[in-house]
């Protein structure tokens, strides 16, 4: 751990991450429409074809997910809501993170907050569990990645850790509050 670091206090990460859940949501809802319009396409052109457009639509959404967040941590290290509430992203060295590690930070980040409770959802449903109760029952699992950070020395999320990245506070690094414009 670099001297200087700080880790970003939880609920900061908490507040960007419930922002960064309305522009995950947007630009999901964009892909989503391209699907809608294909579909509508397929329908009626190609009816043989409708199969395949649930797994082109999960490819779609998370290829677009990853695009949001690719050039949003590559161009600054930081997304919106990141900006907003003053976190950066770093590699565990305090270094810029890399392409391949940003990559690893996505995958793991849609294994644990995604996969896992679609799975976990899958198997209450077979379970014969009822829809709402296995519903809050699979998210529950978000409590293992983001709780993570309470047991982790650095405050990493699980995703972080795995992937060699963390969130610094950017107000600690930057050492003083900014300067107001009229008096400089």
């Amino acid at each position: 751990m670099t001297p200087d670091f700080r880790p970003a206090p939880l609920l900061r990460r908490l507040f960007a991450l419930a922002y960064e859940s309305l522009l995950v949501g947007a630009v999901g809802m964009l892909a989503m429409l391209l699907v809608g319009a294909l579909q509508t396409l397929l329908q009626h052109r190609f009816p043989a074809l409708l199969p395949a457009v649930a797994p082109f639509a999960a490819l779609l959404l998370l290829g677009a997910w990853w695009l949001y967040f690719k050039l949003n941590w590559l161009r600054e290290s930081q997304t919106l809501p990141m900006r907003v509430w003053q976190i950066g992203l770093s590699a565990a060295d305090g270094s810029r993170p890399t392409l391949p590690r940003l990559r690893v930070r996505f995958a793991w980040a849609c294994v644990l907050l995604l996969f896992v409770p679609l799975a976990a959802y899958a198997a209450f449903r077979h379970a014969g569990i009822a829809p709402r109760t296995a519903f809050f029952a699979a998210l529950l699992w978000w409590i293992l990645p983001w709780g993570f950070a309470l047991l982790n020395p650095q405050r990493q999320f699980l995703y972080d850790y795995l992937a060699g990245t963390r969130l610094e506070d950017k107000r600690a690094v930057s050492g003083s509050p900014p300067k107001n414009k009229e008096t400089s």
